[in-house]
C-alpha cells in the first residue's frame, strides 16, 4: 500500500493552487466590489462524512445559508434543506446518514437546533429558538458536546418540552441531558435550579457527565464523578476569572480516564497536560507554547492519540507529537507556500482528508486529499477574490505609553509607497480574551483596496498573550485600553505611514465603543469615526431583564468586575455622557434585534447627538442582531462606510480608489 508521505511527494508538487497563487505580470486587477467581500461566501464549514464518501457544507441560497451535500463518487451536489426565516449557522455529522444543525433567527443568538437525514425529508426539531425579547437569557437550549464517538446522541442543556416556539415563559427547570438526534429521546442527568451557578460541563465518550465547574462566591469549584450513578466530588478550586480560567478542560481521550487539560497554574499563557481522572495526578507538561497560546488540540478521529496542537502567536503554528502527521503538515506547507494549512476533517480510516489553505490575501480554498486514489483535488473556494488585487497583512509591534508592548497587524494599500496615507485604526470587539489573528480579514482588505492603511492593535485586555495581559484591561474602558489605540495612531504617524490629518477610527461591538469614546476623549486624533453596534451607555451594557449579572448569575457582575467598580467610574467614560465633546462627523449602525448591545444604546445616544447638533449619519436594521448577518444589510452598511470615509478622509487626495457607484436604500430609523 502506498504510504501517505509517498503519495504527497508524488502529487503535491503538481497541485495547481488556483486562487492562492499570485499573478505574475498581469495588469492590476480592478477594485473588488463590496459584494465580493461581504456577500455570503461560496461555501462555509465543509465537513467529510465518517466514511469519507460525502462532504456536507453550507452555501448561499436565496440570500440565506442552506445545507448541501456533495457525493464524491458521482461528483454531484444537492440541497438537503434551507431555513425559512432563518439562516443555517453550523452543523456536524452524526454517523454517515444524519446531520445535526443550528439556525439563527433574526440575529438573536438563540439557535434553533434540528437534525436531518441526507434527503432533508426527515427533519427532527430538537430545540426551538427564543424569538421574543431579543435576550441572551432567552435561549431555550444549547449543545454542550457533540459526543463525536456516539453516532446517535449529543449532550444538551435547556428546555425540551415539545414545540415551545414563541413561548413567553417555559415552566419548570432546564436540564442537562443526553439527547438522541434520531428519535429525540431524552435522558436527563441534572436539573438546573435557580440557585445553581454552573459554569461548564464535560462529558466522556460514553456520554457520561464527568466533570463540572460551579461558582461558590468568587471561587470556581471543579467537581468530578466516574459515572452517572456516582456523586460529584470536589477535585480542585481556583479564583474565578471570567475569561482565562486556571483550568480549561479540552476533552477526554478514548480511554475515558485521560483528560487533556490546559492549565495556567505554572504558566500564565497556559500549558497542556494529561490529567489522570482516577488519581487526579498529572505528570510534566505535554506542551508549553514558546509564544502565544494553545488554541486547538488535534487528536486522531477515534481520540486514542493526541497528534499535535495548534497555537497562535503572530501567526498560527503547530507542534506535533506524531511524526507522520508532522511530515504531512510539512509537505502541505511546502506546497502551499506561505499559507496557513489545516486538515479540517478526516474519514474514520484516515485515508480521506479535507484540506483548507489560506493566507492574508486568500480567504481559503478547500481540497480533498484521497490516499486511496492518489489524488488531491480542489473542492470549493470560499470567495471569488483575486489575491493579486489584495494587500499583505503584516505583524507589527509598538510600545504603549507605560512601556507595555502592543502587538497587532498593519495592512497597506497596494501600489503605494506606504507613506503619508489615510489611516483607519480598527479595534476588535470583545474586548476581553478576543484578539485579531493573521490571515484573511474582510474589513482590512476592503479598506486597503480603497487605499487606506489599516491598523489593528491587540490592545491590553486582548486574548492570546496570557492572563496578566487580559487583566491589564480590567476597568480600562476609555482609559488604558483606549490609550493603546491612541498610541498606535501616534506610532503610525511617527513611522510616516499615516497622514495625521486623515485618520479615522472604525470598530464593531467594543470596537464601536472605542470609536465613540475615541472621538470624545481624543478628538484631535481623528477626522471621523464609525460606530458599528457599539456600547454607548456603560450603565446598561449587558443588562438583561433589568440585571447585569446575566453571565453567571448574581455571583458575577460584568459591569463591576470588568467595566468599572462604581457607577461614577463607569459614567466617566460612558459615551452617552460625553457627546458634546465630539467635533468630527460620525456614522452609526445598529441592529434592532441585537441581544448584546441592545437598541436602547442608540435610542439614548441619538437624542444627545441631536441635542448637541452633531454631524452624524445612522443606519438601523430592523431584523438584524449584533452585526448584520443578512447579505443585503451587510452590503448596504459597507457601501455607506465606503462613502462616509471617502467624504471625510479623501476629498484632499485623489490617491484612493473608490468602488463602483451604487444606490443604497437606507432603512428607516427607529
Amino acid at each position: 500500500m502506498t504510504s501517505l508521505s509517498s503519495l504527497l511527494r508524488a502529487i503535491l508538487p503538481a497541485v495547481a493552487l488556483g486562487g492562492i497563487a499570485l499573478a505574475g505580470d498581469a495588469p492590476p486587477p480592478a477594485v473588488p466590489p463590496i459584494e465580493q467581500f461581504f456577500g455570503l461566501p461560496n461555501v462555509r464549514q465543509p465537513r467529510l462524512s465518517a466514511d469519507g464518501k460525502k462532504i456536507a457544507f453550507l452555501y448561499p441560497h436565496e440570500k440565506k445559508m442552506a445545507l448541501g451535500v456533495f457525493d464524491r463518487a458521482t461528483g454531484e451536489s444537492r440541497m438537503i434543506l434551507r431555513g425559512t426565516d432563518e439562516s443555517l449557522h453550523s452543523f456536524f455529522w452524526k454517523g454517515n446518514d444524519r446531520i445535526v444543525f443550528e439556525a439563527d433567527v433574526s440575529g438573536n443568538e438563540s439557535f434553533f437546533i434540528g437534525s436531518t437525514d441526507l434527503t432533508g425529508k426527515q427533519v427532527l426539531r430538537i430545540a426551538e429558538s427564543q424569538r421574543i425579547d431579543n435576550n441572551l437569557t432567552g435561549d431555550f437550549a444549547g449543545i454542550i458536546s457533540q459526543l463525536p464517538l456516539d453516532p446517535e446522541r449529543i449532550a444538551v442543556i435547556g428546555f425540551f418540552a415539545g414545540n415551545i416556539d414563541n413561548a413567553l415563559f417555559v415552566g419548570g427547570a432546564p436540564v442537562i441531558a443526553r439527547l438522541n438526534v434520531r428519535n429525540r429521546g431524552l435522558s436527563p442527568l441534572i436539573e438546573i435550579r435557580d440557585s445553581d451557578r454552573h459554569v461548564s460541563f464535560a462529558f466522556d465518550h460514553r456520554g457520561a457527565l464527568r466533570l463540572r465547574s460551579r461558582l461558590e462566591g468568587s471561587t470556581l469549584v471543579w467537581e468530578h464523578r466516574r459515572d452517572d450513578a456516582d456523586s460529584f466530588k470536589r477535585v480542585a478550586q481556583h479564583p474565578f476569572h471570567g475569561y482565562a480560567e486556571t483550568w480549561a478542560p479540552q476533552g477526554f481521550a478514548a480511554d475515558n480516564v485521560t483528560l487533556w487539560l490546559i492549565t495556567r497554574e505554572e504558566h500564565d499563557r497556559g500549558a497542556l497536560y494529561a490529567l489522570n481522572t482516577q488519581t487526579f495526578e498529572r505528570g510534566p507538561p505535554l506542551f508549553v507554547p514558546p509564544e502565544g497560546e494553545i488554541t486547538e488540540l488535534i487528536p486522531t478521529r477515534d481520540r486514542t492519540r493526541l497528534l499535535g496542537v495548534r497555537y497562535e502567536a503572530e501567526r498560527g503554528r503547530h507542534h506535533w507529537f506524531d511524526a507522520g502527521r508532522g511530515a504531512l503538515q510539512a509537505k502541505l506547507e511546502a506546497t502551499f507556500t506561505g499559507c496557513d494549512v489545516r486538515v479540517t476533517s478526516m474519514s474514520d480510516d484516515e485515508k480521506v482528508a479535507l484540506i483548507w489553505a489560506s493566507h492574508d490575501r486568500e480567504p481559503g480554498v478547500y481540497y480533498v486529499l484521497d490516499r486511496r486514489t492518489g489524488s488531491l483535488t480542489q473542492f470549493k473556494r470560499t470567495r471569488n477574490l483575486d489575491p493579486a488585487g489584495l494587500s499583505p497583512r503584516r505583524p507589527i509591534a509598538y510600545q504603549a505609553r507605560d512601556g507595555l508592548t502592543i502587538h497587532g497587524y498593519l495592512t497597506l494599500p497596494r501600489n503605494t509607497a506606504g507613506k503619508n496615507l489615510p489611516l483607519v485604526i480598527h479595534p476588535h470587539g470583545g474586548p476581553f480574551g478576543v484578539r485579531d489573528l493573521w490571515g484573511f480579514d474582510n474589513d482590512a482588505q476592503f479598506l486597503a483596496s480603497r487605499g487606506y492603511a489599516v491598523l489593528q492593535p491587540n490592545y491590553r485586555g486582548s486574548g492570546g498573550y496570557g492572563r496578566e495581559f487580559i487583566d491589564r484591561g480590567r476597568h480600562q474602558w476609555g482609559r488604558a485600553m483606549q490609550d493603546d489605540l491612541s498610541d498606535g495612531v501616534k506610532w503610525a504617524i511617527d513611522q510616516g505611514i499615516a497622514d495625521p490629518a486623515r485618520v479615522a477610527i472604525f470598530g464593531a461591538s467594543y470596537g464601536g465603543y472605542a470609536s465613540l469614546i475615541g472621538v470624545m476623549l481624543t478628538s484631535d486624533l481623528y477626522a471621523c469615526a464609525v460606530n458599528y453596534v457599539g456600547a454607548a451607555d456603560l450603565e446598561i451594557t449587558f443588562k438583561q431583564r433589568g440585571e447585569d449579572a446575566w453571565r453567571t448569575g448574581d455571583d458575577f457582575s460584568y459591569q463591576r468586575e470588568w467595566v468599572g467598580a462604581t457607577r461614577a467610574y463607569r459614567d466617566a467614560t460612558s459615551p452617552i455622557n460625553l457627546v458634546e465633546r465630539i467635533t468630527v462627523p460620525t456614522l452609526h449602525a445598529y441592529g434592532a434585534e441585537d441581544p448584546r448591545v441592545k437598541i436602547h444604546h442608540w435610542s439614548r445616544l441619538e437624542p444627545q447627538l441631536k441635542k448637541h447638533r452633531k454631524d452624524y449619519q445612522a443606519i438601523v436594521e430592523g431584523r438584524q442582531g449584533h452585526g448584520f448577518a443578512d447579505q443585503d444589510a451587510s452590503i448596504s452598511f459597507y457601501a455607506a462606510l465606503e462613502t462616509f470615509l471617502a467624504k471625510n478622509l479623501l476629498e484632499r487626495t485623489a490617491s484612493v480608489r473608490v468602488g463602483p457607484p451604487r444606490v443604497i436604500d437606507m432603512p428607516a430609523k427607529k
